[in-house]
């Protein structure tokens, strides 16, 4: 499995006050199947963290993000299994927070399952709410007001 290091964001619907959280593909080839998350993803060869975000976002949805800023950035380190052992690989993502103005029934989704707006709130009661995105709540909820 290829881990690199990333870029997750914050999608704050302004006329709702919720964030944007993605039910994960349920693939296991991939980190975190069947999970919330953040939008975002690796971020390729001579990309900036925030082209990167730029790119993954138009991968992953058709939604417009305005007022997008970085907000740090942290090491994660991932635990999966492969080929039936468990293993551990350290990478650096970048947080962002943005704005939308998105409605659900007009966005599309290309990966994932669904997404739903959630409260941080109502987010961090979910019992399939991925480690990596536990973190960054945790390192961000004081800039997510």
């Amino acid at each position: 499995m290829v881990i690199k290091d990333g870029v997750k964001v914050f999608v704050k619907n302004r006329k709702l006050g919720k964030y944007l959280f993605c039910l994960r593909d349920n693939k296991p080839t991939i980190l975190y199947p069947n999970m919330w998350g953040l939008l975002g993803g690796g971020i390729e060869h001579d990309e900036t963290p925030l082209q990167a975000l730029e790119r993954e976002i138009g991968e992953e949805t058709n939604i417009k993000l305005y007022d997008i800023k970085e907000l740090g950035s942290r090491p994660i380190t991932h635990t999966f299994m492969e080929n039936g052992v468990e293993r551990k690989k350290r990478c650096r993502f970048f947080v962002f927070l943005a704005q939308t103005d998105a409605d659900l029934n007009e966005a599309e989704l290309y990966e994932g399952q669904r997404f739903e707006y959630f409260t941080l709130k109502e987010v961090k009661k979910q019992d399939d709410l991925s480690p990596p995105t536990k973190v960054m709540i945790a390192m961000c909820e004081d800039h997510l007001v």
